[in-house]
C-alpha cells in the first residue's frame, strides 16, 4: 500500500483531493499520515521517495478563500521536456498553478530512488476541482454566471486542454519511475451525450400569436416566403394531431444516431417553472411529455433533469423538480438506478449548487462547462466526486464536467464560429482528441431543438463519429 505522509494544514481539503487522485482516478489504495514537513512524501516499503511540494494547502486560515489565495499571475511555465520523464501531455510546457519556480533548477530533480517535483499537483487540482477561484471572484454576466475570461485557465490559455488530467500523467510517471510494478486502473474512452430539453416541441404548446410572430419573423426578418408557408403547414400538421410534423421533435433521430454509434443519450427534462417562460412552455404532465419520456426508456437511452432556471441557489425548488421527474417517471413505470441533469442556462454558484444536487438526492450534475467559451472548466475530462468548499465536506454528488455546449461554440454572443467553416468542426473535435489522449470522458450537450439546422445535424452527426 502506498504511503502520503501530508503536512498538517487543511487535512480534511487534503485527504480528499489524495482520494480523488488515488483512489477515483488511478485505482490505487492509500494510507494517510499526517506528520510534522512542508511538502508531500510518498513511499511504498522501500527506501524510494517521492516528494512533492507544496502550496495551496499552506495558505494561512485567514487568507483561504481570500484574494492573497489565488495563484499569481502569470503563471510560471514549466518545460517537461527538461526532464527524463515518460508522462502523456497535450503539451510539454506545463502551466504552475501552484508550486515551486520552475526557473529554479531545484524544481524538479530525480534519482534511482528519489524525485522531487516543486510541481503542486494536489493544491492545483483541488483548486480546479472545487472551483476555488469562483467563490472569491466576483465577476458574472447578465445570467449572474462566472464567466469563463474571469478564470484562470481562459487567462492563462489552458481552458482548452485539460491540465489536471496531464499533472495526473505527471504524478503517475514519477511514480512508475519509481516503483515499476505499479498498475493503475484501465480506462476507456468514452462519449456521453446529452440533450436539454428546453423546448421539446415547437407549435404543440403555441397559440396563434405564435403561429403570427413566426411567419411576420420568416417575411420581416429572414424575407422567405417559402418558410413562411411552410411554418404554416407544419403548425397545421401538429395541430391536426401529427406531433412528428413538429420540427423540434428529433428525438427519434438523436436516439437513432446514438444507436448508431453505440451511443446512449440523455435526456434532461424540465420539470417545473421558477422563472415563468425561460424555463419552456410544456408540462410533465401533458400526454405527449409523458409518451415521450416513455419512448426514451423502452429505447434504452436515459431521462434526467434540467433543473429551472432558479434553481443554482435554491435547495428546496431543485429538490420539489427532482421528485416531480420521479413521480412522473414511477407513474410511467420507468425506473433508473442512476439520475443526474444539468443546470438551466449553465446557472451556478459555487459550491451551493453542488449542494442543492445531494441534498436532493440526485447522482451526477453534468453542467461544469463555461457558457461564452467551451472547455475544461474543472481542468479535467474524468467523472469525480464533489466537495462543498464553504462547509469543508466531502459530497456523495458526482461531476461528470460538460465539455462542449453546442451554442457556446454557434451562437453569437459567444464563440461565434460559422457552422460552414471546416474549421468550426476541427475545433470542436480537438476536445475530443484531448479527451481521448487520456482515455477520458467527452461530454457534449446539443439542444434538440438545435437539430432543425441541417448544418448541425451534419456536425453532430460527424463529432459524435469522429
Amino acid at each position: 500500500m502506498i504511503t502520503v505522509q501530508i503536512p498538517k494544514t487543511h487535512e480534511v481539503e487534503r485527504r480528499y483531493i489524495l482520494a480523488v487522485f488515488f483512489t477515483e482516478f488511478l485505482g490505487l489504495d492509500i494510507q494517510i499520515q499526517v506528520s510534522d514537513r512542508d511538502n508531500l512524501l510518498i513511499t511504498l516499503n522501500d527506501n524510494r521517495e517521492l516528494l512533492i511540494a507544496d502550496g495551496l494547502f499552506t495558505t494561512s486560515p485567514e487568507q483561504w478563500l481570500q484574494p492573497a489565495s489565488l495563484p499569481k499571475q502569470p503563471l510560471k511555465v514549466w518545460n517537461l521536456d527538461t526532464t527524463k520523464l515518460n508522462a502523456i501531455t497535450v503539451n510539454s510546457q506545463i502551466a504552475v498553478i501552484y508550486g515551486d519556480d520552475p526557473t529554479n533548477p531545484d524544481f524538479f530533480h530525480q534519482s534511482e530512488s528519489t524525485i522531487y517535483l516543486g510541481l503542486d499537483i494536489f493544491g492545483s487540482a483541488f483548486f480546479m476541482l472545487t472551483r476555488y477561484e469562483e467563490v472569491i471572484k466576483s465577476e458574472r454576466d447578465q445570467n449572474d454566471r462566472f464567466p469563463a475570461t474571469a478564470s484562470l485557465a481562459y487567462q492563462e490559455g489552458f481552458l482548452d486542454r485539460p491540465i489536471i488530467n496531464e499533472y495526473l500523467e505527471i504524478l503517475w510517471a514519477c511514480l512508475k519511475h519509481l516503483w515499476t510494478g505499479l498498475k493503475r486502473k484501465p480506462r476507456q474512452f468514452q462519449t456521453y451525450v446529452s440533450h436539454d430539453v428546453d423546448q421539446p416541441f415547437k407549435y404543440v404548446f403555441a397559440g396563434i400569436s405564435s403561429l403570427v410572430r413566426r411567419c411576420g419573423g420568416d417575411l420581416i426578418k429572414r424575407r422567405n416566403p417559402g418558410q413562411a408557408l411552410n411554418t404554416i403547414w407544419q403548425w397545421n400538421q401538429v395541430k391536426a394531431g401529427n406531433s412528428n410534423s413538429d420540427p423540434c421533435n428529433t428525438f427519434d433521430m438523436i436516439m437513432d444516431i446514438s444507436e448508431k454509434h453505440n451511443l446512449k443519450s440523455a435526456f434532461y427534462f424540465i420539470t417545473d417553472h421558477s422563472s415563468g417562460t425561460i424555463d419552456g412552455d410544456y408540462s410533465m404532465d401533458h400526454p405527449l411529455i409523458r409518451g415521450l419520456l416513455r419512448k426514451i426508456h423502452q429505447r434504452g437511452h436515459e431521462i434526467g433533469l434540467h433543473t429551472s432556471y432558479n434553481t443554482y441557489k435554491d435547495p428546496a425548488q431543485t429538490k420539489r423538480e427532482f421528485e416531480i421527474l420521479k413521480q412522473v417517471c414511477a407513474e410511467e413505470g420507468i425506473q433508473q438506478e442512476y439520475w443526474g441533469g444539468r443546470q438551466h442556462f449553465l446557472r451556478w454558484k459555487t459550491p451551493n449548487t453542488f449542494n442543492n444536487w445531494e441534498n436532493a438526492g440526485l447522482d451526477y450534475d453534468s453542467t461544469l462547462s463555461f457558457a461564452d467559451v467551451a472547455g475544461f472548466r474543472c481542468g479535467v475530462c474524468y467523472e469525480f466526486s464533489t466537495f462543498n468548499i464553504n462547509t469543508r465536506q466531502p459530497l456523495k454528488l458526482r461531476e461528470r464536467p460538460l465539455i462542449i455546449m453546442e451554442c457556446t461554440i454557434t451562437d453569437d454572443f459567444f464563440m461565434n464560429l460559422n457552422l460552414d467553416d471546416e474549421t468550426t468542426f476541427q475545433k470542436m473535435a480537438k476536445y475530443k482528441q484531448h479527451c481521448r489522449f487520456f482515455n477520458g470522458d467527452f461530454t457534449l450537450l446539443w439542444h434538440n431543438d438545435r437539430l432543425i439546422d441541417k448544418r448541425e445535424v451534419e456536425i453532430y452527426k460527424q463529432l459524435v463519429s469522429a
